[in-house]
């Protein structure tokens, strides 16, 4: 059965357990396969069998036909889409994953699921709420809504700089890095 979501904003989504994770991007060939548009211009499929893609229609949850490689790119094939036509209506639409579909392995993170954790530092107490997680190309960095004012910063989510992670309290502790925060000691 195919479930047919309607009128849903992101955070709807977010609270029924969908994650956006890519974009549709150009058709590929003629019988509705698409490219996949990424952040990290994934190249290897992650396995998942059901989609939530975007429609002028709303919501609908698909299953995944073939993901393949073309050049350096993942195509995918959804089951209902059966030409180029269909596909090119919906250029840079959402596509959504739902948690349960995501394998997570040990020190490993949903990063739509650290939006509205805590950050805080050790001598500093709370810093601010994470509003996102970018990627750059390096690494992927924290986006932090600094407590208190209305500006934002960009902290490195690696190792070196994270010192534990709650999930069950929804906490991020850093090593507070004050060239992150440039502005805060003024």
């Amino acid at each position: 059965m195919t479930i047919k979501l309607e009128h849903l904003d992101e955070n709807q989504l977010s609270s029924r357990g969908y994650i956006q994770f890519a974009q549709v991007g150009r058709p590929h060939g003629l019988k509705g396969a698409f490219f996949l548009k990424t952040e990290d211009r994934r190249s290897k499929w992650d396995g998942y069998k059901k989609l939530l893609i975007e429609t002028p229609q709303g919501y609908h949850e698909k299953k995944v036909l073939k993901a393949y490689l073309s050049g350096n790119a993942l195509a995918l094939i959804l089951e209902g889409f059966e030409s180029r036509n269909e596909i090119e209506s919906l250029y840079n639409k959402k596509i959504y994953v739902h948690k349960n579909e995501i394998s997570v392995g040990k020190d490993e993170y949903i990063v739509g699921n650290l939006k509205g954790f805590q950050v805080i530092a050790e001598n500093k107490g709370t810093i601010g709420e994470i509003i996102g997680v970018s990627s750059f190309g390096a690494q992927d960095n924290l986006e932090i809504k600094i407590n208190g004012t209305d500006r934002t910063a960009l902290f490195p989510f690696v190792d070196s700089f994270i010192k534990k992670i709650d999930e069950e309290n929804r906490l991020i502790e850093i090593v507070y890095t004050p060239e992150f925060f440039e502005d805060d000691e003024q």
